[in-house]
């Protein structure tokens, strides 16, 4: 990801620094207005098209519980995002991801472990709207959680530190990037894969990367 964001540095960049992602820390977020509710038919019926579940305090259907063991399993094992994500991070991410489907909605995707498995075999890093027919709210949900889980102002220093940044730069890069970069990051991680690096964000990315550059100290420039 954001390979067009390390081009930008003059002369060749320092070995980076090998750093430990710290402990996960959510992402602040802009709260969007909230869609109005739909009409439904039943009162506390779920609406499968706007990602809506009943509050029917009954456990996950078997179908999301395998769902949420096989994004652990494939994600924990994936050495590329777990260089960028906290194994606490990845798991809020299987835990939670799915709960913004009903087990109806997941039927109507057909989005099971095996779909879901040779979906993430594809690339990209988890872009259900890539592969799945996702409603606008489910896509909204989705970044919600993510949000929530994932500290992705260290997911972008991550990501620049493996593409030879140095750390000190790679940190001011992120620290600049907005709430609302923040949730195009997500949305492109997330929900579809635009393969601008950084998505909406890239060009947040690459005004920040000359910024940084620029006010480096000389003995901090590469």
């Amino acid at each position: 990801m954001a390979t067009a964001c390390s081009s930008e540095s003059e002369g060749s960049a320092p070995s980076a620094p090998t750093t430990q992602a710290p402990a996960a820390q959510p992402t602040e977020a802009v709260e969007a207005p909230t869609p109005p509710p739909t009409d439904a038919a039943v009162p506390g019926a779920a609406d499968p098209e706007n990602g809506e579940q009943a509050d029917s305090g009954d456990p996950p259907g078997p179908n999301r519980q395998e769902l949420t063991d096989t994004f652990a399993e494939l994600v924990l094992g994936d050495e590329l995002v777990t260089t960028f994500m906290t194994r606490q991070e990845i798991m809020c991410l299987a835990e939670e991801a799915f709960a913004v489907f009903t087990d109806e909605r997941l039927d109507e995707l057909d989005l099971n472990p095996e779909s879901f498995a040779e979906a993430y075999r594809q690339p990209g890093l988890f872009v259900f709207g890539d592969w799945f027919d996702i409603s606008d709210r489910e896509a909204f949900d989705l970044e919600n959680l993510s949000l929530g889980c994932v500290d992705w102002r260290n997911f972008v220093v991550q990501v620049l530190v493996s593409e030879g940044e140095p750390i000190d730069r790679a940190q001011c890069i992120a620290s600049q990037i907005s709430v609302d970069g923040l949730r195009a990051v997500v949305r492109d991680a997330m929900v579809v894969d635009t393969g601008e690096g950084f998505g909406q964000a890239q060009d947040e990315v690459a005004s920040a990367l000359t910024s940084c550059y620029l006010n480096a100290s000389p003995e901090t420039v590469s």
